[in-house]
């Protein structure tokens, strides 16, 4: 194993040309099949990767390890120099025509050489493989600039509210009405009313009384060509948002949704470039600045925490089941904006991604996506890298890794999900947090909410339990595929000084100092209180993760003691406010604990439900944002 490289490149329709390379022949098959992410095989973006940041991915690869004998019972075959050319000129290539060179083409869909073989340290090739192919037209520019319109109108029409009965149009009017929207600058289209419920009707579309920025759609998406036409020509509606799905993902709705992608690409040449379009087969948006909600999920069934004031956090999802299942997991979470896609008929998740992250009220945007229109990958890529330039956090979760997952994806969405490969190894170097599941999505979610204004000076983590399966199991979780965490060496002070808290309560006999620390069953909020103190005033300890088995009676933890102000519930959330470091809480028990995990959580202290799983996650993203996170991704 080891005497031959593969390289290739190829044109793909989500994040136009892309590089790869590793071991030639089985070689490259066997350890992609036996090693996961990016270790196997180096993968690029080729226009936005040079060839020495290609070099860098490779230089992580097992492939690279063998060729450049750093393994036992193999030997360098190949010089550096030699390998930063042959990708230089791959890359070079792609840039040049795995693009649509319009007129002037062929294309090239792909070009493959495996295997190269090493004679006296160059690269020799021996077999090979290329394919021409259109490569994929970037689609009509859209007006994104009215996003802003989108999220924070002015005005809003609803069609599709019944009078009678308690619809979806319904559900989302009484929604904007509560979210406080000016009831004067809402409008109902509804044929033959004047009003409902206090919100004035218009016959038609046409009729409206000023152009709105936002139309909110909520009717059967039949005949929906036909209306948008209608739309486009009375010049009225700034943004659109389209609830109902079936368009393109049942039989016989293709032609519609061709129809309605032609009126709507046709309206881009207006002056105005037409309206921009959300959906279809979506939730919409629920928007604290913007002040309305088209969730159509009634209040019985979500708090909409309309009073909580609005974290400076976003969910942009293509599912919107999603969005209203972390927000019901995360009930504190109360993200600024909340935004379901759908099928991305025109606004896409890089459109989005874009408006968002632009903002100054935003400083973590967690994004869920199954598929990229066509080059939109590419866009979404580069949209991470400026977000996150600007200082702020981008969580990824990318749906469809798998063929059952791609095939599921398809048929929900009408979306064709991409490399799940490529996507995420991209995504990461350009400065997303890549979530493995869905619940390390969430929890990468209330961290980097819950964090964002603490200071990380590295990843050395002081951890304590008053359980001792809870201090092994944290010790045994510092190491993972995509992080590494120390368990920070208690300074000679910080002994001490645990040592008088102990001694102060009795406990010294129990206890011995270390991390992490097993306060056992015997220690009470107090003693939790000090010890966590004492282990954030040590230099030598960057973030503390304060886990508590809650059934002890030592503890003020049931339900009638959580008033008491020497409860945990109090006490933590004051350490919380007052240290810079990062705190993170963990109550692993049942039901009749969930009220003193809201209570820590609805405070601000991100508050996880088991001690490895809390290691594991804060590991993520304390990599993340320590000086070297970009180096071990």
């Amino acid at each position: 194993m080891g005497s031959e490289l593969f390289v290739g490149i190829r044109a793909s329709r989500e994040f136009g040309p892309v590089i790869a390379a590793g071991l030639g022949g089985v070689d490259t098959e066997y350890l992609a099949s036996m090693i996961k992410g990016d270790l196997s095989v180096a993968k690029a973006l080729a226009l936005e990767t040079t060839a020495e940041q290609f070099f860098a991915l490779f230089q992580r690869t097992a492939a690279y390890e063998i060729i450049a004998g750093r393994v036992r019972g193999h030997h360098r075959i190949v010089s550096d120099g030699e390998l930063m050319r042959c990708f230089r000129s791959f890359i070079g290539i792609a840039r040049r025509f795995c693009v649509d060179r319009g007129d002037e083409g062929p294309d090239l869909f792909e070009l493959e050489v495996n295997p190269f073989a090493f004679v006296q340290q160059r690269l020799v090739p021996l077999d090979g493989r290329g394919q021409l192919a259109p490569a994929t037209k970037r689609p009509v520019t859209r007006p994104v600039s009215k996003i802003r319109r989108l999220l924070e109108p002015k005005s809003i029409a609803v069609l599709g509210v019944s009078a009678k009965r308690t619809n979806f149009g319904r559900i989302i009017l009484d929604n904007i009405k509560a979210c406080g929207f000016p009831v004067e600058r809402i409008y109902v289209i509804k044929d033959g009313l004047s009003e409902i419920e206090g919100v004035a009707c218009v016959n038609e579309i046409n009729a409206l009384p000023e152009r709105v920025d936002l139309l909110v759609i909520a009717t059967a998406a039949r005949n929906m060509a036909v209306l948008m036409d209608d739309i486009i020509g009375s010049g009225q509606v700034e943004s659109v948002i389209i609830i109902p799905g079936g368009l393109g993902e049942t039989a016989g709705s293709e032609a519609s949704l061709a129809q309605l992608r032609e009126a709507i690409e046709a309206s881009r040449g207006n002056e105005d470039g037409g309206p921009i379009v959300l959906g279809p087969n979506c939730l919409g948006v629920r928007s604290r600045p913007g002040r309305y909600d088209t969730f159509f999920i009634q209040d019985s069934k979500l708090d909409p925490r309309r009073t909580a004031p609005a974290r400076r956090a976003a969910l942009v999802s293509q599912s919107g089941a999603l969005i209203v299942t972390r927000l019901s997991n995360l009930e504190c979470l109360d993200p600024s904006l909340a935004i379901s896609f759908g099928n991305q008929l025109d606004v896409t998740v890089s459109d989005l991604l874009g408006a968002v992250g632009s903002r100054d009220d935003i400083d973590c945007i967690g994004v869920y996506v199954e598929g990229f229109n066509d080059l939109d990958g590419l866009d979404f890529v580069r949209t991470i890298a400026d977000v996150t330039t600007r200082g702020k956090v981008v969580i990824l979760y990318k749906a469809g890794r798998t063929e059952p997952g791609r095939t599921a994806t398809a048929g929900h969405t009408a979306s064709i999900a991409g490399d799940y490969d490529v996507c995420a190894a991209a995504a990461a170097n350009a400065g997303a947090i890549v979530a493995d599941t869905l619940a390390e999505f969430e929890q990468l979610m209330e961290l980097a909410t819950a964090l964002h204004d603490k200071s990380v000076r590295g990843r050395r983590i002081g951890a304590i339990s008053n359980a001792g399966y809870e201090t092994v199991g944290m010790a045994d979780a510092i190491i993972g595929a995509r992080y590494r965490v120390e368990l920070g060496s208690l300074a000679e002070a910080t002994v001490a000084r645990i040592s008088e808290i102990l001694k102060r309560h009795g406990l010294d006999s129990l206890i011995n100092i270390r991390n992490p620390l097993d306060l056992t069953p015997m220690s009470n909020d107090a003693v939790y209180e000090a010890c966590v103190r004492a282990m954030l005033a040590d230099d030598g300890i960057d973030a503390v993760i304060v886990s508590c088995v809650p059934l002890t009676p030592q503890m003020l933890t049931a339900p009638d003691e959580l008033a008491q102000a020497e409860s945990l519930a109090h006490r933590l959330p004051e350490i919380f406010r007052q240290t810079d470091k990062p705190v993170i809480a963990v109550i692993d028990a049942g039901p009749l604990f969930e009220p003193l995990r809201r209570a820590i959580r609805s405070a601000g202290v991100p508050t996880f439900r088991s001690c490895d799983q809390a290691v594991r996650s804060v590991g993520r993203y304390l990599g993340h944002r320590t000086p070297d996170a970009r180096t071990s991704r």
